[in-house]
Formats: structure tokens, C-alpha cells, sequence
């Protein structure tokens, strides 16, 4: 009967000890993740979603990124539109378990003339690993009022790095 309880025992403050160590991973990890838009330089931004928005924003986003040294992690969710520029950052990983979502540009739901489609869909493709920029020039970018989806377990075997 001993025997039986020390084990019983044994296990439970395993279980204990590692679901105390999961909880402490949980709540300190987001204290060192800045917010999106941070001007901390050096800072760790953790993208657990973003549904995308203004591709002349994020552009200038992503350069204030660069400027001050931050690393954008983008660990789950969907990262849609233009959050798919983040790929371009200097330093970015992804997590197989995110989703991305890739269209070609258009202004406030309108189809932008076919000058402006070709100069945004550049800008756009810029921020993208090469293997990934011919997909989307070739073939991603003509959807524009619907989304193509990427894993990021693909994006990694495009060559984008995995976050840890």
C-alpha cells in the first residue's frame, strides 16, 4: 500500500511541477513580447493574428522594425494581407502552426488600374523569400477579393525561418 501511494504520489508532483512550469512559461512570456508599433529597440513582437490593412503602412511599419532591431515573431493565427509583409522583416520567424493569407492589392475594395496593381503587387512581393515571391507574382496575386492560404510549416520549407 505504501509502494502504491509513493508512486501515485511521485506522479502527481511530476504532474504538478509541470504544469506549474507551463503556467510560468505562459505568464512570462507575453511580458517580453512587445505590442505591435512598440518603439522599444531590440524587442520581440509576438503576432498571434492580424487581419492585414494599409500595405503603404505596414511597409513603414516594417522599416521602423528594421530600424530599431526587432524581431517579429509570428507564432499562431492568421496573418492575412498585409501582415504577409512581415516575411520581409530582417528578422522574422514563423511557427508551422500559423496560417498566412495572400491576395493581390486593391484600394478600398476596388480594382486599381493595371500600372498600380503591377507597382503594388512588387512592393508587395518584395517582402516575400524569392521562392514565395514568383509564387505570389505568378499566380496569388489575381485573387483579390478572396485570400490563398499558406501554412507556415510552408513558408518554412520556402525558406522562412522557424520560430523556436
Amino acid at each position: 500500500m505504501t509502494c502504491h501511494y509513493f508512486k501515485h504520489s511521485k506522479r502527481m508532483s511530476n504532474m504538478l511541477y509541470l504544469s506549474l512550469a507551463v503556467l510560468t512559461i505562459t505568464l512570462t512570456a507575453p511580458a517580453q513580447a512587445a505590442r505591435p508599433k512598440s518603439q522599444q529597440a531590440g524587442a520581440t513582437i509576438v503576432i498571434n493574428g492580424d487581419p492585414g490593412g494599409s500595405v503603404r503602412d505596414r511597409y513603414n511599419e516594417i522599416k521602423q522594425i528594421d530600424r530599431l532591431g526587432q524581431k517579429i515573431e509570428i507564432r499562431r493565427g492568421s496573418c492575412m494581407s498585409s501582415c504577409t509583409m512581415f516575411l520581409g522583416a530582417n528578422n522574422v520567424c514563423v511557427s508551422p502552426e500559423a496560417s498566412f493569407g495572400f491576395h493581390g492589392p486593391y484600394r478600398f475594395g476596388a480594382k486599381l488600374s493595371q500600372a498600380d496593381f503591377d507597382q503594388w503587387s512588387r512592393v508587395i512581393s518584395a517582402h516575400y523569400p524569392a521562392s514565395v515571391k514568383d509564387w505570389y507574382m505568378t499566380k496569388a496575386r489575381f485573387k483579390t477579393h478572396s485570400v490563398t492560404r499558406l501554412s507556415g510549416a510552408e513558408l518554412i520549407r520556402h525558406g522562412v525561418q522557424r520560430c523556436l
